[in-house]
């Protein structure tokens, strides 16, 4: 299949976009057969895929490396203490590629509206072109999706006709100016897309690799956006749909989870630069996170590795980006684990404490060497709180798992940032520590400062300014 890194589109989507919506040269090819825009779709969604790329510095996962220097760290440090202004720096320099998931995630909504209203013209046969299309409106709604969960309003049923969300835009005319779109409608797009998505892969009767997304991506992707928006129910019942034709996948610690035999994995994608890298040396996982995983827990192996830096400290590394001893497919993945959590959760909401033990219980089962020594709660706030635990263990490091969470929990955790100041040549300096309140305006991302210059009628978020309490170091001569 020939692989198309660029297309031609007649107008331009977003100001910010205009490095991709380039005049037509020799290099770049215009899309004429349906397998042109199947390489198209694949290349700039599953391979590059537009993740906020310091999204777990800002959970409750992530902690500094102590006596790492603070010219090594200093580039995250923007994210990983929830800064105002996350594209400049304390120095007042600027950090161009820190809040650039924005510009790439509206690339991938131009490129599904393009492939949307052209592929249809395509030469290809008709349950080809459905496929495509319907692989478009997927991509435009999981795009959607990341968007307004990163720069919209965290979902409150209450207000979520007024909340700001993200621009919405479903065809490739021209608009520079543009205002942002509420949460309600944003969501309801969204699953407008999922529909469409799934009608047109289903009728169109074609099964393709891993790489794509099926019916059962679409309704897993359905039941976590119900899930976002507290639609218990609905959520449950995505959900449920999708086990009943998939299974879980038995754990081990001496091959690769995520591989093409496990048939839990329903869906991957994300096959450049891993999010948070195994050899980061300059911020780890928590030890609060890893000591949740029991050990008869597999997973404490399979997700991380224990590092041993010469200091006498115990600390660890993240194992879940690992080529071909975690993964031989994408960094990030739909797997059916995620369904039995959101369904749990959904149980565990509505009081059905019996079915969201039963549905961990389950999990369990193919994670635990033995879980005869297990636990499990039955009052109704520990059991919701016992799920949500478990939803940090399985999906840590995945995808924007962990702070998408945070942000649409209705019981935040107040979350501190310790950042130690080190000199080049490894002499402590002091402590400076930052708070994320669990009502934090800062669990919003700014929108980007080029879309603001670009379009100064766009509305930002409203966040705070994070300052630190400071402990110095005394250093006595």
């Amino acid at each position: 299949m020939k692989r198309i890194l660029y297309i031609i589109l007649l107008l331009p989507f977003f100001s910010s976009c205009g490095d991709f919506l380039d005049e037509v040269d020799q290099d770049k090819l215009v899309p004429e057969k349906t397998d042109h825009y199947a390489a198209l779709l694949l290349y700039e969604f599953n391979y590059n895929y537009p993740i906020f790329r310091t999204v777990d510095y800002m959970t409750d996962n992530v902690v500094e490396n102590a006596s790492a220097l603070t010219s090594k760290k200093f580039d995250y440090k923007t994210t990983y203490t929830w800064q105002r202004e996350i594209e400049i720096d304390e120095d007042g320099n600027a950090l161009s590629r820190i809040n650039n998931a924005w510009e790439k995630m509206y690339e991938d909504v131009a490129i599904a509206n393009y492939v949307i209203e052209l592929v249809d013209e395509a030469i290809g046969s008709k349950e080809e072109n459905d496929f495509v299309k319907g692989e478009a409106f997927f991509i435009r709604a999981f795009s959607y999706f990341n968007l307004l969960n990163l720069y919209g309003q965290p979902y409150d049923a209450l207000t979520a006709n007024v909340d700001l969300g993200v621009p919405i835009r479903d065809n490739i005319g021209v608009e520079m100016n543009y205002s942002r779109n509420t949460v309600a409608e944003c969501y309801e797009f969204i699953e407008k897309d999922i529909l469409k998505a799934r009608d047109l892969i289903l009728n169109s009767g074609i099964e393709k690799s891993v790489w794509h997304p099926t019916v059962i991506a679409c309704d897993l992707l359905m039941s976590r956006v119900m899930l976002y928006q507290k639609k218990w129910d609905d959520a449950i019942n995505y959900a449920s749909q999708v086990i009943d034709e998939t299974q879980l996948g038995y754990m081990y610690t001496h091959r690769p989870f995520i591989s093409e035999d496990n048939k839990e994995i329903l869906y991957s994608y994300h096959n450049t630069n891993p999010v948070f890298p195994a050899n980061k040396s300059e911020y780890r996982p928590s030890l609060e996170l890893v000591n949740l995983f029991s050990e008869k827990d597999k997973r404490r192996e399979v997700y991380f590795t224990k590092i041993d830096d010469g200091t006498g400290n115990i600390a660890y590394g993240v194992n879940k980006y690992a080529l071909n001893t975690y993964t031989t497919l994408g960094y990030n993945n739909f797997r059916t684990s995620e369904v039995y959590l959101n369904r749990a959760e959904a149980y565990a909401q509505k009081g059905e404490t019996e079915n969201a033990i039963n549905d961990i219980k389950q999990l369990h089962a193919v994670r635990y060497n033995n879980v005869d020594e297990i636990t499990y709660p039955a009052v109704a706030e520990e059991v919701l709180a016992f799920v949500l635990e478990e939803r940090r263990k399985e999906l840590c490091f995945e995808d924007h798992h962990r702070w998408f969470d945070l942000r649409r929990m209705s019981d935040r955790p107040e979350i501190k940032h310790v950042f130690t100041l080190v000199s080049n040549e490894g002499t402590v300096l002091g402590t400076e520590t930052y708070t994320l309140l669990p009502d934090d305006y800062n669990y919003t991302l700014p929108i980007p400062l080029k879309e603001r210059e670009n379009n100064p009628l766009i509305r930002n978020n409203e966040r705070f300014e994070k300052i630190p309490e400071v402990d110095d170091v005394v250093i006595i001569p």
